[in-house]
């Protein structure tokens, strides 16, 4: 009973948060208290009832590209760890098959059982996965902690640095900001490239 407690209290918080999404958008806009600004980005990202990256550009015109970045970047990495302990210890098992029902995540699946740490670090950086999908997926499938949130950890660094230079940079340094979606694209590019299967051909 307890478990079915805590998913309604989930689910009404993200209604909650949806109804008064953009209250909460006024007030970040506003307000600039590192603490509760801290919470918020945390609580935004644990139920996602507004897209991150506008929540973590918001934060780099609020707070400066830098700032803004670090502040989403601690707060996404509080999140994944609360979520991964969430279904870890409660939901393990009905997570899993939640997941097994998702086929953008076949690739996925196939790549963390041959390189954990790394598929994690590129599930990260993927836009077309989605990252609350890694954060379920990691606590179900039952990945080491600690590798699981370094790998986390890395791997938000670029993207978050992105969105956060583009709400801080985007009207006043076009140029750069330009730059920094093509750097983006190339570390995007890079890493994918990583991932590919190597040929038996050339052991």
């Amino acid at each position: 009973m307890s478990k079915w407690l805590t998913v309604i209290l989930y689910v009404s918080c993200i209604i909650l948060a949806f109804i008064y999404r953009y209250d909460i958008l006024a007030w970040l806009k506003e307000d600039h208290n590192l603490f509760w600004s801290m919470l918020a980005a945390t609580v935004l990202a644990l139920f996602p009832v507004l897209p991150y990256k506008l929540i973590i550009g918001l934060f780099g015109y609020a707070y400066g590209s830098l700032n803004g970045a670090i502040i989403c970047w601690i707060a996404t990495t509080i999140a994944a760890a609360l979520v991964y302990g969430f279904v870890k210890y409660m939901f393990q098992n009905q997570s899993m098959a939640y997941l097994n029902n998702l086929s953008v995540l076949d690739k996925f699946t196939a790549a963390v059982q041959r390189r954990p740490f790394a598929s994690v670090v590129i599930a990260r950086l993927a836009p077309i996965i989605p990252q609350m999908a890694v954060n379920i997926y990691a606590g179900a499938a039952g990945l080491p902690f600690w590798s699981y949130l370094g790998a986390t950890a890395l791997g938000k660094i670029p993207g978050i640095a992105l969105y956060a230079f583009l709400g801080g940079q985007m009207f006043q340094h076009p140029r750069s900001a330009a730059l920094a979606v093509i750097v983006y694209l190339a570390v995007l590019s890079v890493a994918g490239l990583s991932m590919r299967p190597r040929s038996s051909a050339g052991r």
